[in-house]
């Protein structure tokens, strides 16, 4: 589960800018998360929870942003949006074809990252 982990990390930066600014809480953390990362809100979520337990940002809520997925053709040189496949969730893997030439031949360009946007505190 790197569910766990990610939430983790994401905690701690949260942590690290509410000291930086002189917070005592945390009560809301903004995360832009891709479509490809694989990651599974609901269990992000609860492990955000469980990460945050008896710290400044225990009760804090976790609010997710999906965004879609790009890929850029190596053929027809387009840029398609794209999203994962109830296979590839379970698996990791697939391959994406170009909405517009039907060539498998691309690269993913964008929706493999993760940002906190926002960071509420008090």
């Amino acid at each position: 589960m790197h569910e766990f982990s990610f939430a983790y990390n994401i905690f701690k930066v949260a942590e690290a800018t509410a000291i930086k600014n002189k917070a005592t809480k945390i009560t809301e953390v903004y995360l832009e998360i891709g479509e490809l990362t694989l990651i599974v809100p609901e269990l992000l979520k609860k492990s955000f929870e469980m990460a945050t337990s008896g710290s400044m940002a225990e009760g804090a809520e976790l609010i997710i942003e999906k965004t879609p997925g790009k890929i850029k053709c190596r053929e027809c040189n387009k840029t398609s949006t794209v999203t994962l496949t109830e296979e590839a969730h379970l698996t990791g893997l697939q391959l994406f074809q170009c909405k517009h030439c039907q060539s498998k031949n691309t690269e993913i360009i964008e929706g493999k990252k993760a940002n906190i946007k926002n960071i509420k505190i008090l």
